[in-house]
């Protein structure tokens, strides 16, 4: 069985690390030492967060925001908190810019009408054709090899399911509209639009290959108790689909056995107990730290 440091560090390729798990087990403070600690090591680190309560800004001491910003008290450490407003801003410009570097197809019959067509619609319709951009800004860290690892503290719950799920949803999308777009461009022969689909879709893809592949680890942070324990089991099977192994597990505030002789304590010790033990027994194969 590998080390957790064995899963970490990037060595010979970027490593992706996800951190999930019920609100409140403690995450964000995992992402942030995990991410301290590579860049300690000398990798370049970005942290991002998606968690809307922003508890990296506690945990740093600094107002951080949407733009990736470094923590001077660390070399090779950045941090971000993804915005939903400022993300569909950003996933605006990139489209647009996409739409531009459409010109340079020297290969096809793309007219300077059709793209100047597109760009106002996109600009008008920013998010289109997907519900929401929020999401893109994991796309874009994954495709992004501006950092040698990246640490996602990610929003409690089904929130964090959500956001692998999402790549999978955006190519089924982007999918059906070039489906669609194809039978237009036959009919009109305009097919700028068909070429910024595609573009889409095989970045999307590119995120996909990652998350699935050994560059991706995800963590599952618990407490010793009912409703976080379960919540561990229902993100490990929520991965499956998406050939994600959960990699390790960090059961949190386990109260110190040599403090909890008598009364109470001595109560509450042996209900941690119970579901440390459930979590040992249930994954007797990755590795937990408590």
């Amino acid at each position: 069985m590998k080390t957790l440091e064995e899963y970490i560090l990037p060595r010979e390729n970027r490593k992706f690390v996800f951190f999930g798990g019920k609100g409140g087990v403690g995450k964000s403070s995992l992402a942030a030492a995990t991410a301290f600690w590579l860049a300690e090591k000398g990798f370049k680190t970005l942290l991002a967060s998606t968690d809307i309560q922003k508890s990296q800004n506690d945990i740093f001491q600094r107002d951080i925001g949407s733009e990736e910003t470094q923590i001077s008290e660390v070399e090779n450490l950045w941090v971000v908190n993804v915005d939903p407003k400022e993300s569909i801003r950003k996933h605006q410009l990139e489209v647009l810019r996409r739409i531009e570097s459409l010109k340079d197809l020297s290969s096809e019959k793309i007219s300077e009408s059709e793209v100047t067509f597109l760009k106002e619609y996109w600009e008008k319709n920013p998010v289109l054709p997907c519900e929401t951009a929020s999401y893109n800004v994991f796309i874009h860290y994954m495709n992004n090899d501006q950092y040698d690892a990246v640490v996602f503290d990610t929003a409690p719950g089904y929130h964090n399911l959500e956001m692998v799920n999402y790549p999978w949803r955006y190519v089924y999308n982007l999918e059906m509209a070039i489906a669609a777009k194809r039978e237009v461009v036959d009919l009109t022969g305009k097919i700028a639009e068909l070429k910024l689909l595609e573009k889409l879709r095989d970045e999307s893809y590119s995120a996909i290959k990652k998350l699935a592949s050994d560059q991706t680890i995800y963590f599952v942070v618990t407490h010793p108790e009912m409703l976080p324990v379960y919540e561990v089991k229902r993100i490990q099977e929520g991965l499956i689909p998406y050939g994600i192994k959960v990699k390790g597990i960090f059961i949190n505030s386990v109260l110190p056995e040599e403090y909890c002789k008598s009364g109470f304590f001595f109560r509450r010790r042996l209900l941690q107990e119970k579901y440390i033990n459930l979590v040992k027994e249930e994954f007797s194969d990755i590795p937990i730290v408590e």
